[in-house]
This record gives C-alpha cells, sequence and structure tokens, in this order.
C-alpha cells in the first residue's frame, strides 16, 4: 500500500512585485506560516517536519532560463508525506504561495488526487451501470424492442450513431444502444424523457385550447408529464434523484478529465452513490407493480409507428449514398440538380429519417468540404433555390469522377 504521496507545483512571479528572490527566502517565508507546520527545520534545500513527517523541496530555476522566457523569480516545489497530511496542506501552500506575490502556479504532480480519483471510479462505474440495466430492464419489458425509438431524443440517436462503432466485439451480437449515450443522458432517460404515451393529438388540442395566462401554462406543463411523473415519481422523484444524479455527473466529469480532488470530493461521491444505488435499487424491486392501461398501450403503439418513420439519425455515409442517387437522377431531368429542402424532407424524411440531424450533418459536411450548398435559379422558379451537390463539375455534370473519389475516401474513414 503506498505511504509517500507527492505534491509538485511550478510558480512564479509574472508581474515583478514579489519579494521573495531565492529559494532561501521562500523557505523562509513558508516557515513563518505557522497554519502549515509543527515543528519545521531547514535540512540542506529541504524543510522538514518530524512531527508531521513531511518534506517540501523547494528549488529555483536559474537565472539563465528565467531570461530566456523573460521571467522572474520562478520556483519548483515538491511536497512529500502522508496522504491525509499532503491532501491538507496542499491549500494552504497555495495560498501563502499567492499571498506572496507568486501569481502564476500550476500543478505538475499531484498523487493524492490521483489516489482519490481511483477510489471515486468505481463507485461511479457502479452507479451507472445500475442504473443503464435498471432503465434496459424496464424499458424494454414494458415497451419492447421498440423501447429506444420512443424515448431517445434526436441528440440521444445522433450520440449513438456517431459512437456506433466506439466497440466494434459486443455490437455484433447485442443492442449496445443504452451504452453509448453519455451518463447525464442516461439519468435524462428517467428524469426529463418522455416515452410516448401522451398522443401528438392531445398535445395540439391542449395547445390549442391554452389560456394565454401562467397558470395555464403551468397547468400544460403538470399535464404533459415525463417518465420522471409518469412512471417513477414514488421511487425516483421523490427521493430527488435528478439533483443527486446531477451532482454526480460533475464529478464524474473531473474523473474523466483527470483533473484535481479534495477529501470532500470523495466524501461526497460516496454519500451520493450509496443514495442513488438505495434509489435505483428500490426502483428495480417494484418494476412488476407498473402497469400500462389499454389507452397508454394505443398510443404508445402510434408513438412507436411514428418514431419509426420520422425520427431515425442518417448517417455520413448513408446521407452521401443517397445524395450520390439523388444527383444520378437529376442528370437525367430537365433542371438537372437536387434541391436542399426536397432532397432532406421529401427524400431523406420519406425513407424516415430525422430533418434537423439531417440538416446538421449537411452542414458539417460542406464545412468539410464534402459537398457544397448553392442557388439554383431556373426558368420556373421566381426566387433561387437552395440546392445541394458535390463540389467538382465534370462535363457538366453535377457529380464528376473526382468529387465521388472524395467521397468515397471520406466513407473508408
Amino acid at each position: 500500500m503506498k505511504t509517500n504521496y507527492t505534491f509538485e507545483i511550478l510558480t512564479l512571479d509574472s508581474k515583478g512585485q514579489t519579494t521573495i528572490k531565492s529559494d532561501k527566502n521562500l523557505a523562509f517565508s513558508l516557515m513563518s506560516n505557522g497554519g502549515i507546520w509543527s515543528n519545521p527545520k531547514i535540512r540542506g534545500n529541504k524543510i522538514h517536519d518530524d512531527d508531521l513527517k513531511i518534506n517540501l523541496g523547494i528549488s529555483q530555476i536559474s537565472q539563465e532560463e528565467e531570461q530566456d522566457f523573460n521571467i522572474k523569480n520562478t520556483f519548483i516545489l515538491k511536497l512529500e508525506g502522508d496522504f491525509e497530511v499532503v491532501e491538507h496542506l496542499r491549500i494552504l501552500i497555495l495560498q501563502h504561495l499567492e499571498s506572496v506575490g507568486l501569481d502564476q502556479t500550476y500543478v505538475l504532480l499531484d498523487e493524492v488526487s490521483s489516489e482519490i480519483s481511483f477510489k471515486i471510479y468505481p463507485q461511479i462505474n457502479k452507479v451507472e451501470n445500475l442504473l443503464r440495466k435498471y432503465v434496459m430492464k424496464f424499458f424494454v419489458t414494458k415497451l419492447g424492442p421498440s423501447w429506444w425509438n420512443v424515448t431517445a431524443d434526436s441528440e440521444m440517436k445522433k450520440k449513438v450513431n456517431a459512437r456506433k462503432n466506439n466497440e466494434s466485439l459486443f455490437s455484433k451480437h447485442i443492442d449496445n444502444r443504452a451504452y453509448l449515450i453519455d451518463f447525464g443522458e442516461l439519468g435524462k432517460v428517467v428524469h426529463s424523457q418522455s416515452s410516448g404515451f401522451i398522443s401528438r393529438e392531445d398535445i395540439v388540442s391542449k395547445v390549442l385550447d391554452l389560456d394565454e395566462t401562467e397558470d395555464a401554462i403551468k397547468n400544460l406543463k403538470t399535464e404533459l408529464e415525463s417518465n420522471y411523473t409518469k412512471f417513477f415519481k414514488d421511487t425516483f422523484k421523490s427521493n430527488n434523484f435528478q439533483q443527486k444524479w446531477e451532482e454526480l455527473e460533475k464529478i464524474r466529469h473531473k474523473v474523466a478529465h483527470n483533473n484535481l480532488f479534495s477529501k470532500n470530493d470523495l466524501h461526497r461521491a460516496t454519500e451520493l452513490s450509496k443514495e442513488l444505488t438505495e434509489i435505483i435499487s428500490t426502483a428495480n424491486d417494484s418494476i412488476e407493480t407498473i402497469q400500462f392501461n389499454l389507452e397508454e398501450k394505443d398510443t404508445l403503439k402510434e408513438n412507436i409507428t411514428y418514431s419509426l418513420e420520422t425520427y431515425d439519425v442518417i448517417t455520413k455515409d448513408e446521407l452521401l449514398r443517397k445524395l450520390t442517387e439523388s444527383v444520378k437522377w437529376a442528370q437525367k431531368t430537365r433542371d438537372n440538380f437536387v434541391g436542399l429542402k426536397h432532397f432532406v424532407t421529401n427524400y431523406l424524411g420519406s425513407i424516415g429519417y430525422d430533418y434537423q440531424s439531417s440538416y446538421d450533418l449537411i452542414n458539417q459536411l460542406e464545412s468539410d468540404g464534402i459537398i457544397e450548398l448553392w442557388d439554383y435559379q431556373g426558368t420556373n422558379n421566381l426566387y433561387p433555390v437552395k440546392a445541394i451537390r458535390f463540389p467538382e463539375k465534370l462535363n457538366g455534370t453535377l457529380a464528376g469522377n473526382e468529387a465521388l473519389k472524395k467521397a468515397k475516401a471520406e466513407l473508408k474513414k
């Protein structure tokens, strides 16, 4: 078991205002801070405190190196000792350096934060997989294999399509979409998303009949229930699941980015993980008690059909293939162009692709130089029509061989 931890920093005076000019100056300045030490002594270029069992080494970067970078009074400090002591002294030392005019400080190594991160991650991983298990079990057993189409929003579907090649072994044999969304989105499936149990006609009717008053709007929000309210009120909402999940998400982001941590982060992560585990486990025990009535089932069937027809997210290679088909078809027509709106809504939309995500992908492909948007002015058009094509023209056609080669090369990436 590791017993000696290192906290190493680089600090400097960027404004030339500190009175600290040497490593000895800095050592004596630090030793004068009674809030840091118990019984400090200088031995060589280190401050030792035998009571606290710590050493603080201080070294000044040579004047020649400082002149090269137009900086002055630059030091490297290396604190070594017991986990608890080093964890506590880190902030006190940083505060002291700032107080004496060393105004730019960088953490070079923090083994305390690494240790805390190692302890936090398994807890978050356990909670995340526990909720993923619950979400799949609940929605698959209640809604069937089409649960994803009526539960995931367009943004989730886009991310899943973009990440579907991240894992190539298990994905050959399983539906792994729930593993491709972010931690926060996994929580939203429970606390913010709606799984299609409100019919479109109901929503339209409610909006058209709505009085334009604050109370009426509040009531409408209440009526248009999310999963959080409709299915998970007793197990999730009443236990402040959303607030706790989002707080743990912030800590998870720090772990993912190898950030700096304090003992309070570990304490809070442990506390949140325990509370969320209890909430999810209790909810899992009550899955069998949730039943849908006939009206909800009928509305669900309608929304599954609607979702399957209109809300898939097209991939880059599929969009380029469809554009190639449209270009070839356009070459045989009198106008010889592919209208952008027609391509997205009438062609891709009729196949079942989401409008907004198709437009987003087209904009990205245009930025990458793979396709081109242009204004077509035909004899039958009063105003120019926004059209889409491959950039290179060859012998008067919309998509020449070079453009298709470029598109094919892009597809192989």
